[in-house]
């Protein structure tokens, strides 16, 4: 077998792990891009991150895998491939600094535990997000899309990435944890998001402000959240939310979540049921505004499910095309493009003999980017569910195996609720010239979303013509 020294050079902008790092997070997708051109298996240099995130493991190098049976591999065989916490240890002066511990709780959820802590506190949470429970929230979310399109009127020109964040917070405040985040600027939700616009900078070599500000968000996030808690516990709450189930649950040793636990989970809910899903309905919302003719077929599907009324359970289950292009839109443009695990056990990846401590980094996007399992990759076409049945590790916008995300039914409820009321009322168009790039961490969003909406009877021929390294991943017909 191959030694990790076997593994192929890449381009790099430096011959040290830093150098690389910094690359690789200023840009992930064009990064791996260049990766995987290289084969299923490729490294980053050695001595890559595994060490921060698991210091007592040492660390054999970062190495990146790519394709279906690498993902099965890295997904399913979980006593190898340990997960870690949304930001490892941070060393030097900060290591000392007492908020430290905040930033370990507030980062530290469901995704992150591994084994058999993993299998209790998955137990515990899992019965908040049945099927039955998630629907429940069905009419909180009409309610809520209701409200956002009162706010819209045609002829309108929207920054339709800022208002599917409001959109989606308010959706995840009242029925996560019985709060409405709407109007306060200070308010759990716009702290999270700051937080995780300064992980990336905080990852590799941070600047002193940046680590200060961090620190005291993370601050921030632990009281709001333990103050939530002690809310729920006091019996003041208002209405059936998840944060009051998760209090009140016991398994059946009678074992409950502690404080702890639930500040990191009630900070991980909320962050993937208010970034991911508004990043899903921006990209959704562009991609049938450029793709006009399917918007249209969308609309009479709707005309004819629908007509006038409000969307229920029973008629969102009819929508088909519906269904169709959200799953396209999340194949193109997935809420999570990237994960990583660290090995707890030597094993053979990809035919290379790793060893314990290697990170391994396995993406989502450049599975589902794949011309083998999927052709013409960058083209929206979403009949093309109409012939094929990917597996769960060839289609994973959620991720796959034990660790898949335990809120993707209560997102894609969400998601196919609020696009089917928002193409209810209006057409959107992108606005002509608009430089529409994306910004990628681990979540995909768009930097800038100008949308003008019209009339929901106007009708377009052609796209708008659109600029940015959004066309890097997406066929859009370029401008004259």
């Amino acid at each position: 077998m191959k030694s990790f020294a076997d593994l192929p050079s890449l381009p790099r902008i430096a011959d040290n792990w830093e150098g690389n790092a910094l690359a690789f997070t200023r840009d992930p997708l064009t990064y791996m891009n260049r990766l995987v051109s290289l084969g299923p298996v490729s490294a980053l240099v050695e001595g890559g991150n595994g060490a921060i995130m698991y210091p007592d493991t040492g660390c054999a190098g970062t190495v990146f895998v790519f394709g279906p049976e690498l993902n099965r591999q890295v997904l399913t065989q979980t006593d190898v491939f340990l997960s870690g916490p949304i930001i490892g240890p941070v060393f030097g002066e900060w290591k000392h600094d007492p908020r430290m511990s905040m930033l370990q709780r507030v980062g530290t959820g469901l995704f992150s535990l591994n084994g058999a802590e993993h299998q209790r506190q998955r137990r515990l949470i899992q019965p908040a997000f049945h099927r039955k429970q998630i629907d429940q929230y069905h009419t909180s979310m009409v309610s809520i899309a209701e409200e956002t399109l009162h706010t819209w009127h045609a002829g309108q020109r929207i920054d339709f990435q800022r208002e599917m964040f409001a959109h989606t917070l308010t959706v995840a405040g009242r029925t996560l944890f019985g709060q409405d985040f709407s109007g306060d600027a200070d308010h759990l939700g716009t702290i999270i998001q700051h937080w995780l616009e300064l992980i990336p900078l905080v990852a590799v070599s941070p600047a002193d402000s940046d680590m200060e500000e961090f620190l005291d968000l993370s601050r921030q996030i632990d009281e709001q959240i333990r103050a939530l808690i002690a809310s729920k516990r006091t019996g003041q709450s208002d209405g059936h939310n998840v944060l009051g189930d998760l209090v009140t649950m016991t398994d059946d040793e009678g074992g409950q979540l502690s404080e702890n636990e639930l500040i990191g989970h009630i900070n991980i809910l909320l962050t993937a049921g208010h970034e991911t899903t508004a990043n899903a309905l921006s990209w959704t919302i562009f991609l049938l505004a450029q793709h006009p003719r399917v918007m249209h077929a969308v609309m009479d599907e709707l005309d004819q499910v629908l007509g006038d009324s409000l969307p229920t359970l029973e008629t969102l289950g009819r929508l088909h095309l519906l269904d169709r292009v959200i799953r396209e839109s999340m194949r193109l443009v997935p809420p999570v493009t990237i994960g990583a695990r660290v090995m707890a056990a030597d094993a053979v990846v990809g035919g290379y003999t790793l060893t314990r401590g290697t990170e391994i980094v396995f993406s989502h996007y450049h599975t589902h980017h794949d011309p083998t399992i999927y052709p013409e990759p960058m083209t929206f076409r979403p009949d093309r569910w109409l012939t094929i049945q990917p597996d769960a590790y060839q289609y994973l916008p959620f991720s796959a195996g034990t660790k898949m995300c335990i809120g993707a039914p209560f997102a894609l409820l969400e998601i196919k609720t609020t696009l089917a009321m928002m193409l209810q009322r209006f057409s959107f168009r992108v606005e002509d010239n608009a430089v529409i790039d994306r910004l990628v961490w681990v979540p995909l969003r768009p930097d800038n979303m100008p949308i003008v909406l019209h009339e929901r009877d106007a009708r377009f021929d052609h796209p708008s013509v659109v600029f940015g390294n959004i066309r890097d991943m997406i066929a859009i017909p370029r401008p004259d």
